[in-house]
């Protein structure tokens, strides 16, 4: 199996991307936005074929082990993107998924300044189980639908308390989600 690695630097900030193969013939390559800042959205980007029986993408970006902090004393930055309202993404007619991750909610309200996260795109197989057609907003356990316009919708990939700093990525709710790409950012230290 190989795996195809693809270095992202940009001038203002720092990014890599690893992928992992979706299947012998096709590897996803995730690129992230050049210019980061800790006050701001991240955008990711990749091109990927659509999946099957409406199936979607979304990715999770969570803290590694960030100075002295620990799981008892977090720091007050976002250890993770938010999990409770993230990205569902599809495919364009021509390939391309981009997804916005938004800094989970701290006292900062903001990504950590120097801090380096640990990044993954999942592909789940199927369309989020609602009694309407997708977008919705929920994984596969009981919640409330509320569509959003098409193309990407935010979806609960986490339940509360199911990832807890400094935990890894988290493992998919949904039955049959693969990671199918990761990535690290570095956001500034200053």
């Amino acid at each position: 199996m190989r795996v195809l690695a693809c270095a992202l630097v940009a001038a203002s900030s720092s990014a890599t991307a690893l992928s992992l193969p979706l299947s012998s013939a096709q590897a996803l390559s995730v690129h992230v936005q050049r210019k980061l800042a800790i006050q701001r959205n991240l955008h990711v980007s990749f091109h990927a074929r659509r999946l099957p029986e409406h199936g979607y993408y979304y990715a999770v970006i969570v803290l590694k082990p960030y100075k002295t902090y620990t799981h008892f004393s977090p720091p007050p930055c976002s250890t993770s993107s938010n999990m409770q309202a993230t990205n569902y993404g599809y495919p364009t007619p021509r390939g391309e998924v981009v997804l916005t991750l938004t800094p989970a909610k701290s006292l900062t309200r903001r990504w950590c300044r120097g801090g380096v996260y640990e990044g993954a795109i999942y592909a789940v197989p199927h369309a989020p189980p609602c009694e309407s057609t997708y977008p919705c907003r929920s994984e596969p356990y009981k919640e409330p639908c509320a569509g959003i316009g098409p193309g990407c919708v935010p979806g609960v990939v986490a339940r509360p308390r199911q990832y807890a700093y400094p935990d890894g990525l988290p493992r998919p709710l949904a039955t049959g989600t693969m990671i199918v790409g990761r990535f690290t950012v570095k956001f500034p230290a200053a």
